[in-house]
């Protein structure tokens, strides 16, 4: 009984675990259709737009959620820590910076200027 017990607890969580991704993909999509209609992206330009962005969440989504090194004392996996995060910070700049002028193609400066600011409204304040 107890064995059948983690069975099924072990495969309901794996079972979860797989919808997570398509749950996120599809706040990810509702979130470009949102951004499209706000910041008034042409209708023949829409869908161009969604997969667009799609692809720049995802991107950016993986490079932040790379496991960072760690260390074995607390100072060394401070510092570990510390060189992670910036060059996380570099790689979603570089990122960031290609996927403005993929934008560029569809969109005007002050559409990807409004997406940015949006995006950062939707984020909230950054920690102090």
């Amino acid at each position: 009984m107890k064995k059948t017990l983690i069975l099924l607890l072990a495969l309901a969580i794996s079972l979860c675990a797989g919808a997570q991704p398509s749950q996120r993909q599809k706040m990810i999509h509702m979130a470009a259709e949102r951004i499209a209609a706000q910041i008034e992206v042409p209708e023949s330009s829409r869908e161009a737009f969604i997969t667009l962005y799609q692809r720049y969440k995802g991107e950016s989504a993986e490079i932040v959620r790379a496991k960072a090194p760690s260390g074995v004392d607390p100072e060394s996996a401070a510092e570990l820590k510390i060189l992670d995060d910036f060059e996380k910070s570099r790689k979603l700049l570089s990122l960031r910076k290609a996927y403005y002028f993929k934008f560029r193609e569809i969109l005007e400066a002050s559409q990807i200027q409004k997406m940015y600011d949006l995006e950062r409204t939707a984020q909230g304040p950054a920690p102090r």
